[in-house]
């Protein structure tokens, strides 16, 4: 997907997933992963339901390289959100509130 919030669109959030092993692009990077003996950085929109469907700009880190099969090590929350002229993220994230480095 793009980038969504430079197109304005807020379609993209119906791609919002969870930030852990039950999200479906994290599934495809814990295979490829472990496949590939990889760590992957995997950036998301995360869809937080404990949190009432917040969304969240997460990259969920997976190692496969000191873990077969592949896990999921943590995530990051962007504790930042810009505002550039009009583009404004804060209309569609929330900021992060863990320190960083967060399980």
């Amino acid at each position: 997907m793009p980038f969504a919030f430079c197109t304005r669109e807020k379609r993209w959030c119906e791609l919002a997933e969870e930030a852990s092993e039950e999200g479906s692009s994290t599934k495809l990077c814990l295979d490829l992963a472990t496949k590939h003996s990889l760590v992957i950085v995997n950036c998301i929109l995360e869809r937080d339901a404990k949190n009432q469907d917040t969304v969240w700009n997460t990259a969920v880190v997976v190692d496969g390289v000191n873990h077969q099969p592949a896990v999921v090590l943590g995530k990051q929350r962007k504790m930042h959100i810009p505002r550039v002229g009009d583009f404004n993220e804060s209309t569609f994230y929330e900021p992060g509130s863990e320190a960083h480095g967060h399980r």
